[in-house]
């Protein structure tokens, strides 16, 4: 790991004094992120396997299965943000350690699981495990490495997650076919041992101390509560009926817990979300595009059920289809990463909106008969969300990071990320009730793919007009 780079002297406005962060270290908090999105992520082709052994209908048919798909990026994306806020407070180190622990629990759970309530239970601790380290990993990157030193580091902490969420697929394919989808997660066990120890002599690092901050249980309160309610607005809406009791009322607390949670962070001493990070333009950018980029994992999920229940491939060769996605993740992140040193973060960030456009029509044509030249599109469709987030994710961390003052530096990174997490939830759930849906009324397995894949052709236009007007030209 020589090649990987070490912080030089810690920057005006962080804790540390001169602190030179080894490439072990930086190491270890890749393998910490990694585990939510190569294990975690890599439940989507096995969704099938794990429904036969438990004995479950297709993922979209049974409505625990799928929340177990849904459930870690759900968790991820309500509990990241407060999370990053404790970590400020009280040492990124230390929560990273405790995220460990908790995606330790998590992996047993899922892979050990004799029934679908413990795979469940499994999943949600995946997700809060990512939900702890993410943003306390972004902020010690923040503080153990300079202005000129972090876009690099930024770049090799992308690579365990939009490189790792790369090959969870391909990963998950191999396993289901080869192993068994509980080795999916019973891998991730040795890697949480790996980073405890290459983080064993990491230096804490957390903000200034400024007295007691009491809890802002309110706004914890009502970004769950709020969050839940649209996720099951989302998820459950056409099964209940749209203009049914529990689906308004599903909506109507979600608007509810967003009066609420928005007065209560203005005039919260201590808040669970500092929303003053959002007067930056370029900040806001970065975390909308971001939610509508991860929103078309969605897509990723139809394709694989997909592929395997409406054109007979298996989970292993489904998988395959899915290389020209993760080369395409390793050879575009540097060029982002260089491109907006010279140009800002807009250009790589709508050009990775753009790209995603190249995923959406490719996959959408489910009409065309010839598995071969099916086959081959979604090759290419797949190469092309590579390029997208290649080009989109080093630009938009580092713009959303260096964006937030150091003693803010892991709560931006949880703002950041819940786009990545609630964006990547809700993508899903919209996509599969898409699916759903349209597969009740039709029958076809065809259709219901079209028609959620197409869909998403709004995401990708939206991260492509979002950083046009929020992100500026400057280089970084």
């Amino acid at each position: 790991m020589s090649h990987l780079p070490q912080a030089a002297a810690m920057p005006a406005g962080g804790t540390g004094k001169g602190y030179v962060c080894p490439p072990s270290v930086l190491f270890g908090m890749c393998i910490a992120v990694s585990i939510y999105w190569l294990f975690a992520l890599s439940m989507n082709p096995l969704v099938p396997s794990i429904a036969r052994d438990l004995h479950l209908p297709l993922g979209v048919a049974d409505p625990n299965l799928a929340l177990a798909v849904s459930l870690a990026g759900l968790t991820a994306g309500i509990c990241i943000m407060p999370m990053g806020g404790l970590a400020d407070q009280f040492g990124r180190i230390r929560l990273t350690r405790i995220g460990l622990g908790v995606g330790l629990v998590g992996a047993l759970l899922c892979g050990l699981a004799p029934s679908i309530g413990p795979l469940v239970a499994g999943r949600f601790f995946l997700g809060l495990s990512a939900a702890i380290v993410m943003p306390a990993t972004l902020g010690l990157v923040k503080v153990y490495y300079g202005d000129a030193e972090r876009p690099r580091a930024i770049t090799y902490w992308s690579l365990a997650t939009a490189g790792c969420a790369s090959f969870s697929s391909l990963f998950g394919g191999i396993l289901a076919t080869h192993a068994g989808w509980r080795w999916a997660f019973l891998l991730a066990v040795p890697c949480i041992l790996g980073a405890f120890f290459l983080l064993r002599s990491a230096p804490e690092r957390k903000a200034p101390a400024t007295g007691r901050r009491p809890f802002d249980g309110v706004g914890f309160s009502a970004l769950i509560l709020g969050l839940l309610a649209l996720n099951l607005f989302i998820s459950k809406g056409k099964a209940w009926g749209w203009t049914s009791l529990p689906t308004l009322g599903s909506l109507g607390l979600f608007a509810l817990m967003l009066a609420i949670f928005i007065p209560n962070e203005r005039r919260q001493a201590a808040p669970i979300a500092d929303l003053s990070l959002f007067r930056s333009r370029a900040f806001t950018g970065a975390v909308v595009a971001n939610l509508f980029v991860n929103s078309l994992l969605g897509v990723l999920v139809v394709i694989m059920i997909y592929l395997q229940k409406g054109r007979g491939l298996s989970a292993m060769q489904a998988s395959l289809l899915t290389l020209g996605y993760a080369l395409a993740v390793l050879a575009l992140l540097r060029v982002g990463e260089k491109v907006a040193r010279i140009t800002g973060p807009r250009l790589p960030m709508m050009l990775g909106g753009l790209s995603l456009i190249g995923l959406v029509v490719p996959l959408a044509c489910t009409f065309v008969q010839s598995n071969v030249l099916y086959f081959t599109w979604v090759f290419i469709g797949l190469a092309f969300l590579g390029v997208g987030l290649g080009l989109f994710m080093t630009p938009a961390t580092t713009l959303a990071i260096n964006e937030a003052p150091a003693d803010k530096a892991a709560l931006a990174g949880g703002i950041f990320k819940m786009g990545s997490s609630l964006g990547g939830a809700f993508g899903i759930a919209i996509h599969l009730a898409i699916f759903g849906a349209v597969l009740q009324s039709t029958g076809s397995l065809h259709a219901a793919a079209r028609t959620s894949i197409a869909f998403g052709l709004v995401a990708a236009v939206l991260a492509c007009l979002v950083p046009s007007f929020l992100t500026p030209t400057h280089a970084a």
